[in-house]
């Protein structure tokens, strides 16, 4: 289980910046790629290594940076055997849905730890009737006011009225069931793209994630909740999505009923995904809550 996190956006709401404010505040110690999947240059300093996929930066923060020119999946995986990352933070086109994208990370056995969505509150009134950003907003489960030191406090307060308006009418939805992708949306305001560390807390990789009952200390800003008995799926969905609004994610290993092995369940700003089985876990069933 590698984590990752997608990062959308019109056009100039300052999303490769917000990457790398991420990248360096956040995940200091830990590998972490960068990717922008995009045709063009990457607007960052760094020595270019070329390959199949992609034209990859070094960076001196110890991250790298991956511009994709082809099969998005192909060059994930390819990321991941030249460099193990710990971290993934997904950059999509400025004239891309995110949704595509979530997909491809989750059939790759990643767990998206959240999709944020940049909105320039200074030239939101340019774009805000396009389709495109429509989608790139409904399909995001953090919604981030971005450069709002360039308008006042009032229209600030507007925009996040449209957005979580417009975030209700374009999430995505299951064409079987018909439910909502999301079952709720965070909003944070900002400048430069910068968002508290709390934000970022707990993106484990499943070695991480199989130590933390045994390593309480590891938490931050969390509360370790050991589960004793096997539980249904139906039941462990409903809590999670019930949670108080302080926890922005949750994640842990969980026996289910009539399931054969325990799973990896990850628990993010309302949506919930336990696809990932752990086959070579013994230990307790447990879920880390990560508040705000």
């Amino acid at each position: 289980m590698l984590p990752a996190f997608v990062i959308t956006g019109f056009l100039g709401s300052g999303k490769t910046t917000f990457l790398l404010n991420s990248a360096r505040e956040h995940f200091q110690g830990k590998r972490v790629a960068i990717i922008v999947n995009e045709l063009g240059e990457v607007g960052v300093d760094g020595k270019v290594l070329k390959n199949a996929y992609s034209e990859v930066l070094e960076l001196p923060e110890g991250c790298i940076c991956c511009s994709l020119h082809a099969e998005f999946e192909k060059a994930i995986e390819e990321i991941r055997k030249r460099y193990d990352p710990e971290v993934l933070l997904v950059e999509t086109s400025g004239g891309a849905v995110p949704f595509p994208v979530i997909l491809s990370l989750q059939a790759l056995g990643l767990f998206v730890e959240g999709v944020f969505c940049l909105v320039d509150c200074a030239g939101f009134d340019r774009y805000k009737e396009d389709e495109t950003a429509k989608y790139q907003i409904g399909g995001s489960n953090v919604l981030v006011l971005n450069k709002t030191d360039l308008v006042s406090q009032d229209r600030v307060e507007e925009i996040e009225r449209e957005v979580v308006r417009l975030w209700g009418i374009y999430r995505p939805v299951n064409s079987f069931t018909g439910e909502s992708y999301y079952s709720k949306v965070k909003v944070y305001k900002t400048t430069y793209g910068r968002l508290p560390a709390d934000v970022f807390a707990g993106a484990y990789t499943l070695p991480e994630l199989k130590e933390i009952p045994h390593h309480p200390e590891h938490t931050f800003r969390q509360r370790v909740v050991n589960l004793l008995s096997t539980i249904e799926y139906h039941e462990l969905e409903e809590r999670l999505k019930t949670l108080p609004e302080r926890v922005v994610r949750a994640k842990g290993i969980v026996r289910i009923k009539h399931y054969p092995y325990p799973v990896a369940v990850n628990y993010s700003f309302g949506h919930v995904d336990s696809s990932i089985e752990v086959r070579d876990y013994e230990g307790p069933s447990f879920l880390v809550l990560i508040e705000n």
